[in-house]
């Protein structure tokens, strides 16, 4: 990554090109690998100060200020970054990827021998933590991860034996314990599978759920709730219990849906649409997402990281500068715009409009 983040090449290369060349390089890094280590610390460190560097400037012969926190950098641009990835959060997609592939996989020769070596959970989701001191590093950072998975799933019931009734999401959009949970204390069994609350006699069958004792007048209106949630639901004996994920469309894992549902989001509203528009030059845009985040260099903020300077405004020479006033409310700086406009002849065109 530094021989292709190289920094004699960010004198020739707009902040856009910086931008699309780090995301270029990510792209080619040995994704393989980061889906079956983790990632060092010191590693993953070393490489965002590289990338930094490479963006707003630094190493060893020039020192410039990192304007924005990395975080932030590496957010989705509706989100007010610059959509680049963040190692870490990819690095755990990819492990959580592995995760996926056991639950919902039946025959695959890897699955079998990890199963051996490990055991598995009752349903056959995930496997046994590797607590082992010795010849399970690799499986257990992958294991490890594998919350990230059963926090995103749901569940689509076949015969029912593979789904805990209680504490699996398969009925609605919570588990049975967390929407009913006055119901749940009462449960005769905590952990019973959804087969074991299923009657199929009759012509359509129907729920027996067993409580450790009858129901108060109070609690009947509960009661009735409940029953309505699960009545609709079937148990078909001749079809597997499936595991859905609940980021994509079609229920099936990506990492792109991981990474999504994991990268740090901003509650500022924020204009990406006007900043990051195509018909604006990358290089333009880049300076807008700058102002929006009032990250320019102006003297005010110089003044802030410790620069000894006189604060005035090198247009108007009267008031301290600063983004808001450099930009909007200058009288110098609004000539040059009129002038501007009038130069390309944009003042009749919104007059006309």
């Amino acid at each position: 990554m530094r021989k292709k983040l190289a920094l004699w090449k960010r004198r020739f290369i707009s902040k856009g090109g910086r931008i699309t060349l780090i995301r270029s390089t990510l792209a080619s890094m040995p994704t393989y690998l980061m889906s079956l280590l983790r990632m060092p610390r010191v590693i993953k460190l070393r490489l965002e100060k590289i990338q930094m560097d490479f963006l707003w400037g630094g190493g060893a012969l020039e020192k410039r200020p990192h304007l924005v926190k990395w975080v932030v950098v590496c957010t989705h641009k509706k989100m007010c970054g610059l959509g680049i990835r963040n190692l870490s959060i990819l690095n755990r997609a990819l492990l959580c990827k592995w995760s996926w592939h056991f639950a919902v996989e039946r025959d695959s020769y890897w699955k079998l021998i990890i199963s051996m070596k490990y055991g598995v959970e009752r349903g056959g989701w995930s496997t046994h933590g590797a607590r082992e001191g010795h010849g399970v590093g690799l499986w257990k950072e992958i294991s490890k991860e594998g919350l990230l998975l059963l926090n995103n799933v749901s569940f689509s019931v076949g015969d029912g034996k593979r789904v805990r009734f209680w504490k699996d999401i398969w009925c609605g959009n919570t588990p049975l314990c967390e929407a009913f949970p006055s119901l749940f204390d009462l449960a005769g069994s905590k952990d019973a599978w959804v087969a074991d609350y299923w009657d199929p006699m009759g012509e359509e069958g129907g729920w027996t759920p067993h409580f450790l004792r009858p129901f108060n007048d109070w609690e009947v209106e509960e009661v009735e709730r409940f029953l309505s949630s699960i009545q609709g639901k079937r148990l078909d004996a001749d079809v597997e219990d499936r595991m859905l994920w609940k980021e994509t469309k079609n229920e099936i894992f990506t990492i792109k849906s991981l990474y999504k549902s994991l990268v740090h989001s901003c509650a500022v509203s924020f204009p990406c649409n006007i900043i990051w528009s195509p018909h604006v030059p990358t290089k333009v845009s880049f300076f807008g997402w700058e102002v929006s985040w009032e990250k320019v260099l102006t003297q005010d903020q110089l003044k802030r990281r410790g620069w000894i300077l006189a604060n005035r405004c090198c247009l108007c020479c009267v008031e301290e500068e600063m983004i808001n006033h450099i930009l909007v409310h200058c009288s110098k700086a609004e000539f040059c715009g009129i002038l501007c406009f009038l130069l390309l002849g944009l003042i009749g065109f919104c007059r006309l409009q």
